[in-house]
């Protein structure tokens, strides 16, 4: 079979997140006759997740810029154009939350000449500061896509009408974010063993992965966790990630005199295991495209709380629930979270892989739009 030569765009290791997650395990995973390379707008927080990816055959390029912002956008571009026009790559695959980004690296591959370039939708609104700003200039963007665009995928209903309103619903693919259900499927021999480590024996531990950004809203989750310690004493906040709030986060805990009931795990390896010594996860995002972790945690088998702001096609399993992220809602995360205690955890991974959240699943998925 005829080889093929590929790069994923915007790619980096910045919290180990889903984007991330997902391009690792396709390199991983994808035959011997397709080499991906990575082309970072970020520079990679860690030089060994680097080396694990070139023990694959994947050329790890940094395009971005650390300088001013809007500068930034044009390096960008000549960075990304004189790779594509290089490297020759038969398929270009742009990943992104915005369509600033989509155009960017779109036209540099349009521009030098790549016949496959395919746009990929993974979230359904802005993070960080100027939001308002962002989202305009995000609308600007996104009408230009069409002509950019060979291939336009989505990870949802959400990501897709965030990212391409100008495109007809029938020629946006969705990509399922498939995970490794082997390796969440519930264990109850390695909880006790995790929750023994961690020192959350006897406790009840609502879990969090993600990073400390405004899209993530680690600030409500606190006001939640506030209520639900009022009415379980045994109740821990543990919190999985890294990022620009976390300090902000930090001090709210130490002001709320929670600082011995809430754990900062920062980054972590074996987010699978964290899962395990879980009873209840929450995610009150202001917004997400589809997220994987929360396909992680009811991988395994983790009764799930989502913020209403999520898309419906994250439920997976019937002990998940949506509820509000306003303050009169409080009571209601208590509530669902509190449940969680009382579920059994058993063996989802048939259940989500008939789904087709599997992660062979996802790589077949995508490997097949490749060579398509």
């Amino acid at each position: 079979m005829k080889g093929l030569k590929l790069i994923e765009v915007n790619v980096d290791d910045i919290g180990r997140g889903g984007v991330y997650s997902l391009v690792r395990n396709i390199i991983k995973n994808a035959p011997q006759t397709i080499r991906i390379d990575i082309a970072a707008l970020e520079p990679f927080e860690d030089e060994r997740n680097i080396q694990e990816l070139r023990e694959y055959g994947c050329s790890v390029y940094f395009v971005g810029y650390r300088g001013n912002k809007v500068l930034k956008q044009f390096i960008c571009f000549r960075n990304l154009f004189k790779l594509f026009k290089r490297e020759n790559y038969d398929c270009v695959h742009i990943h992104s939350d915005v369509a600033n980004k989509l155009l960017v690296a779109g036209l540099a591959a349009k521009l030098a000449g790549a016949k496959r370039i395919i746009l990929h939708s993974h979230a359904s609104g802005v993070d960080g500061k100027h939001r308002v700003a962002k989202r305009i200039f995000h609308a600007c963007c996104r009408r230009f896509l069409r002509f950019i665009g060979t291939t336009f995928m989505s990870c949802s209903d959400l990501a897709s009408n965030w990212m391409f309103p100008n495109v007809p619903k029938s020629e946006v693919r969705m990509l399922k974010n498939g995970v490794d259900l082997n390796k969440f499927k519930y264990d109850e021999a390695k909880r006790g063993v995790l929750r023994k480590e961690i020192g959350v024996e006897g406790k009840f531990v609502v879990g969090h992965v993600g990073r400390f950004a405004y899209q993530k809203n680690h600030d409500y989750l606190i006001e939640v966790f506030y209520r639900l310690h009022k009415v379980r004493r045994d109740a821990v906040l543990l919190l999985v990630g890294e990022g620009p709030l976390q300090n902000d986060i930090m001090t709210k805990v130490k002001e709320m005199r929670l600082a011995e009931d809430v754990i900062f795990w920062g980054t972590s390896s074996d987010v699978a295991g964290l899962f395990q010594a879980m009873d209840a996860f929450a995610l009150p995002s202001h917004f997400e495209g589809l997220p994987i972790v929360g396909v992680e945690a009811q991988a395994s088998g983790l009764p799930v709380v989502f913020s209403s702001e999520i898309t419906r096609e994250a439920k997976l399993l019937d002990t998940t629930e949506f509820i509000p992220i306003d303050q009169t809602s409080i009571d209601d995360w208590v509530s669902a979270l509190t449940k969680g205690k009382n579920v059994q955890r058993l063996d989802a991974s048939q259940e989500l892989k008939q789904k087709g959240f599997g992660l062979e699943d996802a790589i077949d998925n995508l490997i097949s739009i490749y060579r398509s």
